[in-house]
């Protein structure tokens, strides 16, 4: 399975309006769920903005306490088949 890069975990932060629009012109955001040690990649959602930054922030939290801190966990849009 090829590893896919991982940028910098979430943490939950304020987000910029403008980025907050950006986000918004899709069908829904999907948390996904990335291990940089065994490739392996989970996605969960689709949810609204609101919605998806409170899962994401709750699978940080989850990841924190079993000491996984290299899982990154971020925000992808998702666009439904057209």
């Amino acid at each position: 399975m090829p590893k896919l890069p991982c940028t910098q975990p979430y943490r939950s932060a304020p987000v910029r309006d403008e980025l907050r629009d950006e986000l918004e012109l899709c069908d829904g955001l999907m948390v996904l769920v990335l291990d940089p040690v065994t490739g392996a990649a989970d996605t969960y959602g689709p949810y609204d903005a609101e919605r998806a930054r409170v899962e994401a922030s709750g699978r940080r939290i989850e990841l924190d306490r079993e000491d996984l801190t290299d899982v990154c966990v971020t925000l992808v849009r998702h666009h439904r088949p057209r």
